[in-house]
């Protein structure tokens, strides 16, 4: 096996201890009353590997450690980068289940957030309206 594939494959092994399902959809949270709470996180990976065979002013014998077959020598390397922040929490109450947002920049993201729960004060307005539009009138004495 040539040396690149090598570090390729080291790398490879590493960057899966690093980097799992857990490090995305964290494991949950459990406080009082059964809530429950899973962050929910971004993930940006950089990765670059390589390497080459370089001739020396004294080539070493074919067949040396860390020599090639024309008996040049290797040099490779590899490196990664990874940035893990966070961008929202699932919180998970009774059958209640509310995304909170990590990072609101500006006025659109804390509007956007609020479009559940307004939906959900709209439909229970509704939902009383109609209410009380079926309900008999009372009899006034």
């Amino acid at each position: 096996m040539h040396p690149v594939e090598t570090i390729l494959q080291t790398t490879m092994r590493e960057l899966k201890n690093i980097v799992d399902v857990n490090t995305i959809v964290g494991s949950p949270i459990y406080g009082e009353g059964g809530a429950v709470v899973i962050p929910v996180s971004k993930v940006c990976l950089g990765f670059f590997a390589g390497g080459g065979d370089f001739p020396t002013q004294a080539v070493a014998k074919k067949g040396a450690p860390d020599f090639d077959a024309n008996g040049y020598p290797f040099l490779g390397a590899s490196v990664v980068g990874v940035s893990i922040s966070p961008k929202a929490f699932l919180y998970m109450q009774g059958k209640e289940v509310t995304l909170l947002h990590a990072d609101c920049d500006n006025t659109l993201d804390r509007l956007v957030q609020m479009i559940p729960t307004a939906l959900t004060e709209i439909r229970d307005a509704i939902e009383n309206v109609r209410a009380q539009r079926q309900s008999p009138p009372e009899d006034e004495p």
